[in-house]
């Protein structure tokens, strides 16, 4: 199923709404609780590469965190892309298997 741009705000916007009403408000709870959850859950989606459930905890903890950073969505989103054509134009070195790809710092 295919997402346009209305239903990822009500997604960020319920996201919110449930987050403020379970863990606290943004002004008791900052990004940081959502962050150090995300380096468990990262473990987690290692230790189950194909399980999407993983995935969705990622993104929620992502989106979650954000926002309590003070982001809106539109400036998250327009990030995103700006980040994408900046990684576009970098130059990516080449590993195997699942070893992580950097890109060459030398030419920032």
């Amino acid at each position: 199923m295919a997402y346009n741009a209305p239903t990822m705000y009500a997604f960020w916007n319920e996201q919110a709404d449930w987050s403020e009403a379970t863990f606290g408000t943004t002004a008791d709870r900052g990004p940081i609780g959502p962050l150090k959850h995300l380096r468990k859950e990262v473990d987690e989606a290692i230790a189950k590469p194909t399980d999407l459930e993983e995935y969705a905890d990622l993104g929620f903890l992502v989106v979650d965190a954000t926002r309590r950073a003070g982001f809106t969505y539109d400036q998250w989103i327009d990030k995103m892309f700006e980040k994408l054509e900046k990684n576009k134009n970098r130059t990516w070195i080449k590993t195997s298997g699942d070893e992580p790809v950097e890109h060459d710092r030398s030419k920032d």
